[in-house]
């Protein structure tokens, strides 16, 4: 009678956990797309998905069911983060650009509207298993994608321009972080010793296209984050030794081809001759695919000697520590060995100085040579950021405008939107205030995500959550000397992981409790009858929870302990809603605010479009839309004074100028093309010769302000 009951119940309860798929399917999907979207940086390309992701969020609050809570540390930290975001929203009032600060606090926004949903989501074995090889399914559709313009160029072009890989995320550091994250969750599915042979192989298939093109990035920061990521990957996982083969498997071939076809000189450097970057683009191609044989059969030999010859517990742990020690030995002894034959201490020393001044004079540029130069352009960005943090300590000068910071104090040409380092970036625009905000969020994030490395141990789960816990950290990691944080596609993923990783965490742990209480409570039948469809206890995973099978448990087992001295389960439904209807509120209006900035955005375009044919009617009219959609943004203002200078109506179009300058006194572009206006329309040379001083003190190395005012003095 009992297990006919439990039974029923476990039919009953599957809905409910598949339906907790939704939100990891739709946010993997969003990440994949974001990917294939210029990394979801360029707003106008990314802002109609972020509003259908947000608009799905808004209907899934009405359907989440979670009968345990999350864990006080990453309910914290959503509290902090969202203290962050709302002083990156109040930001736009002293913004020096308050139409970038919008669509920043957009953004950052975003990222919290996802790690809410997804935290606040219940995750299990199923879930965390979405999660991993969903990413792992994204990472080589992107990967592979990526890799054909190297090996088929004559069909994908992207890797025409540069030898360096970046597309379809637009930007190769970007893209070796995803590939390394890639890889880490691919080795934990190859060395699970419970999964299926033939899926094991595939994953290790799968990771060979990543090594190939993380390797034509040509990052010197993914190679910093690789070796952060295996490091903590073989330090925490429990299949130490299977992972350690397949990882060799993998990469050993594909070390063999690069070194093979070393000389091919288009692979690494961009050339005009198109038949010999296909013919050696098909040489690689031909390679990799024996690389990628090669590693299918080395994987399924891994796999089916670890199955034919079990080994004892404390062998296992033996080989493992072994493994670990292997790993450190030989990332410390080949730095060791290559710091020696270079001078030792006083070569790193002098490297150090060398990158804090910016001197080194080493070939950044294509090939495998700039992987030991130094020449990385970040050192003056980042005192820019403190120079301008210096003037605007508190506050900054409002999220997303380091542009400005950059053409007030840079010594070079070439336009910087970001510090390079998310840390320095968000001291120079939402000052200490901002960036202690934002350093303790990510602190509590990581600390939810990864609570007590070493518990847990037995978990089968367990190099999987190792596994995403090291991208975790490996893009806390990548963001201190660059800019992930603006690109959707991998920031997403950071929230993706962090959330499911917590709640994996969190659920299991409420699985243990309902379990023990359950075996301290009689029977209960009666319960049977009171409970309700979708309000069942949130069960231990069939195969993977500790204890006893559920379809032979007690039937009090059915309801959770809560259920057994709590109000019913209808009340507890109702007091919900209040919330659930702030939520959807919040995120309603979150979509339109991203909604409001890209529809003013596409007017704009449109009027540059219709002035550059001639019709400066309705380029007026789109551009007169564009302003009056997005109030902070200049730009529309400055479309409309070109199109009326063109209709020749002079004094509206100064008087646009004027409104933007009132605006954004802070930009430059501004008092540029007022001092243009003013010197060739007009013939008021000194209130030009003020637009155009005004214009170089905000930007310096203008050329083209400088050269407006020397003409203005000569006159």
């Amino acid at each position: 009678m009992e297990a006919g009951l439990n039974t029923a119940r476990v039919t009953r309860r599957a809905p409910g956990r598949s339906r907790d798929l939704a939100p990891f399917v739709i946010t993997l999907v969003c990440a994949g797309l974001f990917s294939f979207l210029s990394g979801g940086y360029i707003f106008t390309r990314s802002a109609p998905l972020a509003v259908v992701y947000l608009l799905l969020a808004a209907v899934w609050v009405w359907l989440l069911r979670r009968r345990s809570r999350p864990s006080l540390i990453y309910l914290v930290a959503l509290a902090v983060f969202g203290l962050f975001v709302a002083w990156a929203g109040l930001s736009v009032s002293w913004s020096f650009g308050p139409d970038l600060s919008w669509i920043a606090f957009d953004l950052a926004a975003f990222y919290l509207a996802v790690a809410a949903v997804l935290g606040l989501t219940p995750v299990r074995g199923l879930q965390l298993r979405t999660v991993g090889y969903g990413f792992l399914a994204v990472a080589v559709a992107v990967g592979v994608y990526a890799f054909l313009g190297k090996v088929v160029p004559d069909v994908v072009t992207h890797a025409h321009t540069y030898a360096r890989l970046d597309s379809p995320v637009g930007y190769w550091n970007v893209l070796a972080l995803m590939m390394v994250m890639g890889l880490a969750v691919a080795l934990a599915l190859a060395g699970d010793r419970h999964a299926h042979p033939a899926w094991r192989v595939l994953a290790a298939a799968a990771a060979v296209p990543l090594c190939f093109t993380f390797f034509f990035t040509l990052s010197r920061g993914g190679w910093v984050v690789l070796a952060v990521v295996l490091l903590l990957y073989f330090g925490f996982t429990t299949t130490r030794l299977a992972s350690f083969a397949s990882l060799l498997a993998i990469v050993a071939p594909v070390a063999a081809v690069l070194w093979r076809l070393r000389d091919l000189g288009t692979l690494y450097s961009a050339t005009s001759d198109d038949a010999l970057r296909t013919l050696q683009g098909h040489t690689l191609l031909r390679w990799s695919l024996g690389a990628l044989l090669v590693t299918v059969a080395a994987q399924a030999t891994v796999a089916f000697v670890q199955r034919a010859a079990p080994w004892p517990r404390w062998l296992r742990v033996a080989a493992g520590a072994a493994v670990l020690l292997l790993l450190v030995a030989g990332i410390g002894g080949g730095s060791s060995r290559f710091l020696e034959s270079r001078g030792g201490a006083t070569w790193v020393k002098d490297r150090v100085r060398t990158f804090i001044s910016g001197t080194d004079e080493t070939g950044s540029g294509e090939g495998a040579g700039r992987l030991i130069s130094l020449n990385t352009g970040r050192p003056p960005l980042w005192r820019e950021a403190l120079e301008q943090s210096r003037s605007h300590r508190l506050r900054g000068t409002g999220a997303g405008t380091f542009v400005f910071t950059h053409d007030r104090f840079r010594k070079t040409g070439g336009d910087v939107k970001h510090a390079h380092s998310q840390w320095f970036n968000v001291l120079s625009e939402l000052g200490v205030v901002g960036l202690g905000l934002f350093a303790a969020a990510m602190a509590l994030f990581v600390a939810a995500a990864v609570r007590n490395p070493f518990a847990e141990r037995r978990d089968p789960l367990r190099p999987l959550v190792v596994a995403l816990q090291a991208g975790i950290v490996a893009f806390v990691v990548h963001i201190s000397w660059d800019w992930d944080w603006d690109m959707a596609a991998i920031g997403t993923v950071f929230f993706l992981f962090a959330a499911a990783c917590s709640s994996y965490l969190a659920t299991r742990t409420a699985d243990r409790r309902w379990e023990v209480a359950v075996a301290s409570v009689p029977s209960a039948h009666g319960r049977l009858e009171e409970a309700t469809e979708g309000e069942t206890a949130p069960g231990p995973d069939v195969r993977h929870a500790p204890g006893p099978a559920l379809g032979s448990a007690p039937a009090a087992a059915i309801a959770a302990p809560e259920e057994v001295s709590a109000s019913p389960p209808a009340r507890r439904r109702t007091a919900a809603w209040p919330a659930r209807a702030v939520a959807t509120v919040v995120l309603v209006l979150l979509a339109a605010s991203w909604l409001v900035p890209y529809l003013a955005a596409r007017d704009e375009s449109a009027a540059l479009a219709a002035a550059g044919n001639g019709d400066t009617a309705v380029a007026l009219s789109g551009a007169r839309r564009a302003a009056t959609l997005d109030p902070l943004a200049v730009d529309p203002l400055i479309s409309e004074a070109l199109v009326l200078q063109q209709q020749g109506r002079n004094g509206e179009a100064l008087a646009a100028l004027q409104a933007a300058a009132r605006l954004q006194p802070d930009n430059y572009d501004v008092f540029y093309q007022q001092g243009v206006l003013l010197l060739r329309v007009f013939g008021r040379k000194k209130a030009a010769i003020y637009a155009l001083r005004r214009a170089l003190a905000l930007n310096p190395l203008d050329d083209a302000s400088r050269s407006e005012l020397e003409l203005a003095m000569v006159r």
